[in-house]
């Protein structure tokens, strides 16, 4: 069963506190956890380390990396920022209660310890952590925290209501009596302590409230500061009210017996139940009443752009991704980091699994809230974003060089990327959707040659550390007009070659010549030595003739594949590639073949086609 939808964001600047609302609780975010598909919940709601799927999309969560889930360091501190801190304490007081009511309690006691923590002063969170400790049987420490509440609220009947609650349960029934005398001092027509003092009082071999404990009920009574049974600070000093009033609680007492015995003892479980749920709603009303009385603030007028800013660009964030270990960052400068060290850039955790994963969805609550709060700025950042990507794009401005090896057009050129430089460049080619970048080889006194291939990524394998098996095939040749560099890897503004056409007589000549050939390049093929099984092996067979030989820029495909395979040295391939007249490099093709045949190449010379990388 799929979760509660998450909050819609608002109109600009005018998001509430509702954005921050968990989408599997519907409370605000409590220790917020952005899981891989970027959904962000309560860490209590994602149920321990054992969900295997998205509350919210069902989507299955791949392997956090770090063992225990961890808070967003971001998100936790928009919700200090936005929310106050009476409304945030109210809130976890509420979460408390909620998996009271669930039934977990050692979260709940984990959760009120931590409100406490936050706020030593909260008797709300501190009669909260006292029924979690109810719960789970700790009953000293319940009445400690009882304690505790009854001294900084000497007038509030609720706490000594739930300590006689608790002294009951440690068997101390004169005690629970005692203090119950106390709370209807308080507030005389608070039933819930006049129905559970009829209770002890029907019982048999009852303790009277002020005389069974006579021997030490003067000193309880004289002191807010003594103890009862050895740890329990008691009353406060209002019980000489009691004392004087001694007869008319005896009445009372009386009254509620006889009354019980009588005419209720019939409906005695329903008034129980009824009484313990007034208990409730008193408190619950208590909690709605302070969340009520928070402002609903905008988030607009509670947050600043810089809490929205990547530590690593410093700008605001885009694309947003939350790692495990619950640092933020821009996707894009994650991914910079990752390619030199799989740790957090922050904190130093590692990150192997999660780059293994190589999963990095945003984080959809912060973009919402920037939508919803900072409008304006985040189209800026995004047409910022598109601006670089069509920079990117361009195919002959500024293109990207990979420096490593002759390649050719139509033909296949497998790579090893490791270097971050290239791994960055491969992920920016797929990013723009052009999926292309030149490669050329190191010339001597240059950066790289002034001739190069246009290669295209047909498929990119990618491998748990980051390196990744990028299968390429050269499309069309070109000439560096200018060279740059771009966040380390090299750039060129290139124009790109063109065999020249010809026709008539001139291109029926041409005909003859790439036919006579073609032979000899099948004859150099089947030669049918060693040497020309492995060529066929590591290349497969000679590409089929074109029909029309002028109908690519570049020539007929299998001119390079012969150019790759034949043991030329790189210049004389260089040569031969930068040649823009078919013509000419269909004669020294032949000349090279006539050669060969006559005397076949050594097989060291031959080169070997496996995957190829910048070392």
């Amino acid at each position: 069963m799929s979760g509660p939808p998450s909050p819609q964001p608002l109109g600009a600047g005018g998001a509430g506190l509702d954005l921050l609302r968990c989408p599997s609780c519907l409370l605000l975010l409590w220790e917020p956890v952005t899981v891989s598909c970027g959904h962000s919940f309560c860490k209590p709601c994602l149920g321990g380390a054992g969900l295997s799927h998205c509350p919210l999309c069902q989507e299955r969560l791949e392997l956090r990396g770090v063992g225990a889930a961890r808070s967003s360091v971001v998100l936790c501190g928009l919700l200090e920022r936005c929310v106050e801190r009476e409304r945030l304490l109210a809130g976890l007081a509420e979460r408390a209660r909620d998996r009271l009511a669930r039934g977990d309690a050692r979260e709940a006691l984990r959760m009120a310890q931590r409100g406490v923590e936050l706020a030593p002063d909260s008797s709300s969170l501190r009669l909260c952590r006292a029924e979690a400790c109810v719960a789970l049987g700790q009953y000293p420490q319940a009445l400690e925290d009882l304690d505790t509440v009854c001294r900084a609220e000497p007038g509030e009947h609720e706490a000594f209501f739930r300590k006689g609650k608790v002294l009951l349960e440690m068997g101390q029934r004169a005690e629970a009596l005692l203090v119950w005398e106390h709370c209807l001092t308080l507030s005389p027509h608070f039933h819930p302590a006049r129905r559970e003092m009829a209770k002890i009082l029907m019982e048999d071999n009852a303790p009277q409230p002020l005389t069974a404990a006579a021997h030490q009920g003067d000193a309880l009574l004289s002191s807010a500061g003594s103890q009862v049974n050895g740890g329990s600070p008691v009353l406060p000093s209002s019980f000489t009210q009691a004392q004087d009033q001694e007869g008319k609680l005896a009445d009372g007492r009386e009254d509620a017996v006889s009354e019980h015995s009588l005419s209720q003892l019939g409906q005695r479980q329903e008034l129980e139940i009824s009484a313990e749920s007034q208990s409730q709603e008193l408190v619950d009303n208590g909690e709605e009443t302070a969340v009520a009385k928070c402002p609903q603030l905008c988030l607009g007028e509670l947050l600043s752009i810089s809490d929205l800013e990547c530590s690593l660009c410093i700008r605001m964030f885009f694309e947003p991704v939350t790692t495990p270990c619950g640092h933020t960052f821009c996707k894009e400068c994650l991914e910079r980091c990752l390619d030199h060290r799989p740790n957090c850039p922050l904190c130093k955790q590692s990150l192997r699994e999660y780059l293994k994963a190589g999963r990095y969805s945003p984080t959809v609550l912060l973009q919402d809230i920037m939508l919803a709060t900072f409008p304006a700025q985040l189209a800026e950042r995004q047409e910022l974003h598109r601006a670089e990507m069509a920079e990117l794009s361009n195919l002959t401005k500024n293109i990207p060089i990979f420096v490593c090896t002759m390649s050719f057009p139509g033909i296949a050129c497998p790579l090893h990327v490791f270097e971050p430089r290239y791994r960055l460049m491969i992920r920016r080619c797929q990013e723009t959707g052009t999926r292309r970048f030149g490669m050329c080889i190191y010339e001597n006194g240059k950066s790289f040659a002034d001739y190069g291939c246009m290669l295209e990524i047909r498929q990119i394998e990618l491998l748990a550390d980051g390196r990744s098996l990028v299968d390429t095939i050269g499309r069309r040749r070109f000439r560096v007009l200018s060279r740059g560099h771009r966040d380390g890897y090299h750039t060129a503004d290139i124009e790109y070659l063109e065999d020249r056409k010809v026709a008539g007589e001139e291109l029926q000549e041409l005909q003859c010549l790439h036919e006579s050939t073609y032979r000899l390049a099948q004859r150099f093929c089947e030669h049918g030595d060693l040497t020309s099984r492995h060529i066929l092996m590591q290349h497969g067979p000679l590409p089929e003739k074109e029909e029309d030989i002028q109908a690519s820029a570049d020539g007929p495909t299998w001119c390079w594949w012969l150019i790759s395979i034949l043991p030329l040295d790189p210049s004389y391939q260089l040569n031969l590639f930068s040649c823009t007249s078919l013509r000419a490099r269909l004669t020294q093709l032949q000349r090279i073949l006539a050669a060969l045949l006559q005397q076949p190449p050594a097989r060291t010379l031959l080169p070997e086609r496996g995957p190829r990388g910048h070392v």
